[in-house]
């Protein structure tokens, strides 16, 4: 990859995460009645749908996903600025960690309780977003690799099949 497709595709991950950050704090600046309000709409779509989920489920559920997104967003970042290695995985973790504090945090001046468990929640998803896109690069990097390995020599020589 080009030096100025990476950089181009940096900024469009980094415009991404700004948003996505957005996104989990401005949920939290939202007050507990609106924040019931809009799990009560998605409910009953869900159970329109066949998934029988409770408005409980359905906010947890939200938290886990967009923190998902969150981690493979920093993983996305961390494989951009230099590839994805242990302290990479662990800077994204952490960066992933502060944002789920700062959500919990926000959430104490919008009358809404923080809990320890949210954060744990939210972590979760971020690490299961770093863990995922991780492996999902290391497997089309594994398989890159062998299908470059398997390819024919292109030095010129020709290989007699036995015909």
């Amino acid at each position: 990859m080009t030096q100025r497709r990476k950089a181009r595709l940096r900024r469009v991950l980094t415009a991404l995460l700004i948003a996505t950050l957005c996104f989990i704090w401005g949920n939290s600046l939202v007050g507990r009645e609106g924040s019931s309000s809009l799990s009560q709409t998605i409910t009953p779509w869900l159970h329109s749908i066949g998934i029988p989920a409770s408005e409980h489920f359905v906010r947890k559920a939200a938290h886990f996903c967009e923190f998902g997104l969150l981690g493979c967003e920093l993983a996305g970042l961390s494989l951009l600025r230099g590839g994805l290695c242990f302290q990479s995985l662990c800077n994204s973790a952490f960066a992933a960690l502060l944002t789920a504090v700062t959500d919990e945090t926000i959430q104490i001046f919008t009358g809404r309780g923080p809990q320890v468990q949210d954060v744990v929640l939210d972590f979760s998803g971020a690490v299961t977003g770093i863990l995922g896109l991780s492996l999902l690069i290391l497997l089309v990097q594994k398989a890159r690799a062998s299908r470059k390995a398997r390819a024919p020599s292109l030095t010129g020589e020709q290989h007699n099949t036995g015909g």
